[in-house]
């Protein structure tokens, strides 16, 4: 309730007005962007000290097993995890906190936009090669999209391009491929055969191709022959590569589903924590302890 005072030749006029105060939920982008810039100091600061402290408890690497190398990288997963939740909460927290007047409505808004200021931030970090220690969380996508690729790609083999992938297409370079170290690691991948199984195999192989070098037709039909004994291998491995890639799609979107969906939660207690108390939670917890 605004009174304001009109003077005129003759009298004063009081004239009263009142002041409609601003509906719905206050956002101040100055709260917004000093919570974004704290999250991703105590980010920072957090990685630091994890980075130190994983230094300083790996033994000599001349003796290091590859189990201690494997507790190393899910002590740094579990640190990578609790430095986002404290970055997030603290930088929800002062988003509020830098607002005058803050109120429970905006302070979800405040925590929902630093927390994708961040989540930004990060991924633009990864895509440029910075991965703060988060490459355990955050780029498991990217691991098993490359792994789905993959069995993609084994799938087309096992679905006749066989021969082009280890090169006999060309009877030409046949036996210079036969000798090509690459071929033998090329048939052991999309067969699932070991890479000594499949030298030997492409071995008998050269012998049979050298053998009948001088007509192309018959090398021609030993290289069918040859791929034909292992069509269904590969057809058999492309399947289990598809269902390996699948099962760890399933579980790491999962993963980064729920990782994602924590940091908000805790992004939105931070800035919750940051509203000052209202009067009627103050006088419940008073007669609480009454």
């Amino acid at each position: 309730m605004a009174i304001i005072t009109e003077h005129t030749t003759d009298e004063a006029v009081l004239v009263h007005t009142d002041v409609v105060p601003p509906l719905g939920p206050r956002v101040r982008w100055g709260g917004v962007t000093s919570g974004f810039f704290v999250a991703i100091g105590a980010l920072l600061l957090l990685t630091a000290l994890g980075l130190a402290i994983g230094i300083t408890v790996l033994d000599d690497p001349r003796v290091v097993t590859g189990e201690e190398v494997s507790n190393l990288g899910i002590g740094a997963g579990i640190w990578a995890f609790i430095s986002l939740l404290v970055a997030f909460f603290f930088g929800g927290m002062v988003s509020t906190q830098v607002t005058d007047r803050p109120d429970r409505p905006g302070a979800v808004i405040h925590a929902v936009l630093v927390w994708v200021l961040l989540m930004l931030f990060i991924l633009w970090l990864m895509v440029s090669g910075i991965t703060l220690g988060m490459s355990g969380l955050f780029s498991a996508m990217t691991a098993l999209a490359r792994g789905a690729t993959a069995a993609v790609g084994i799938g087309a083999v096992a679905g006749g391009d066989l021969t082009q992938s280890l090169g006999l297409d060309d009877p030409n370079q046949i036996l210079a491929r036969l000798n090509d170290p690459r071929t033998a690691s090329t048939l052991a991948t999309a067969t699932g055969m070991s890479t000594e199984e499949a030298r030997a195999a492409l071995g008998d192989l050269r012998s049979r191709v050298e053998a009948v070098q001088n007509d192309p037709a018959r090398v021609a039909a030993e290289v069918r022959n040859f791929l034909g004994q292992y069509a269904e291998r590969a057809r058999e491995q492309a399947l289990r590569a598809a269902a390996t890639a699948q099962r760890g799609a399933t579980i790491g979107s999962w993963i980064t589903f729920g990782v994602m969906l924590v940091t908000l939660a805790v992004a939105i207690a931070g800035a919750m924590s940051g509203v000052p108390s209202l009067p009627r939670w103050r006088q419940a917890f008073i007669r609480l302890r009454g």
